[in-house]
């Protein structure tokens, strides 16, 4: 029996710690927000947490960062995820893209004053409309796009500007991310009900995802079939839906008119 005591005195070896994966992030705000700037919160946080608590990992926060800054630090390994990510095939050659919740479809917003009722995407036609460089359309519409006359197709640097030429009638419509164009008229209350939003719906058949970005060239590349793998469980379980739905946005009416 010497032998089960003489085990018993050996120290326990530790548990292998676990493996550090830095996800950098912006200030996007209503799903990651940085009210402190050490410590990010909203649904996207969460999803992250527990992604890696299923993955096995520990999950570092980069602070508040800009997004092309996190798209180089991607590129070099320097950071490790990000998320919320549209699907271009530049940022597929840099990481490894998981889809894990359908996207927002982008909304049309035209001038309070514009008689105009717009349900059909051929009543663009005659439109002159401005959309946001650099932004990840849905292909189908950014197809679309791409086909209308010069003088009827304007890009813009940003949301902001965007606005600024709908409002000076300069322009007919304005085709923007919905959720940050609610959140840039919700921090502008002199352009409350300026605007209101076509009821055009701008959902196609092909349904596009956004997605957990994966560097290629992250130092743990082996964790990466284990997060693909969870990512699709958490979609399937239901708990990338119940995530999210604790994201609730502002009152629209407050913001736009019906």
């Amino acid at each position: 029996m010497c032998w089960l005591w003489c085990l018993s005195l050996l120290p326990a070896q530790a548990a292998e710690p676990l493996p550090v994966l830095r996800w950098c992030l912006d200030h996007f705000p209503r799903f990651h927000e940085f009210h402190r700037p050490d410590l990010p919160t909203g649904p996207s946080v969460d999803l992250m947490q527990e992604l890696a608590k299923r993955a096995g990992f520990v999950l570092e926060y980069s602070p508040r960062t800009p997004a092309a800054r996190c798209f180089r630090q991607m590129e070099t390994g320097e950071a490790d995820l990000m998320s919320n990510l549209n699907k271009t095939p530049e940022r597929a050659a840099s990481m490894q893209l998981f889809p894990y919740s359908e996207r927002v479809a982008e909304t049309l917003y035209l001038r309070g004053d514009d008689p105009r009722n717009i349900r059909q995407l051929s009543q663009l036609d005659r439109l002159t409309l401005v959309a946001v460089r650099n932004y990840v359309y849905h292909p189908d519409l950014m197809a679309m796009l791409r086909q209308r006359p010069a003088e009827q197709r304007i890009e813009v640097s940003s949301i902001a500007e965007g606005f600024q030429l709908l409002e000076k009638g300069r322009i007919d419509g304005l085709l923007v991310p919905t959720i940050s164009s609610l959140d840039y008229l919700h921090s502008n209350p002199r352009l409350h009900q300026q605007f209101k939003r076509a009821p055009l719906e701008l959902t196609f058949s092909t349904p596009q995802y956004i997605h957990i970005g994966f560097s290629r060239h992250s130092k743990h590349p082996e964790l990466a079939s284990r997060i693909a793998e969870q990512v699709a469980a958490m979609m399937a379980d239901g708990t990338v839906a119940r995530l999210y739905q604790q994201h609730i946005g502002p009152d629209t009416s407050v913001l736009v008119k019906p």
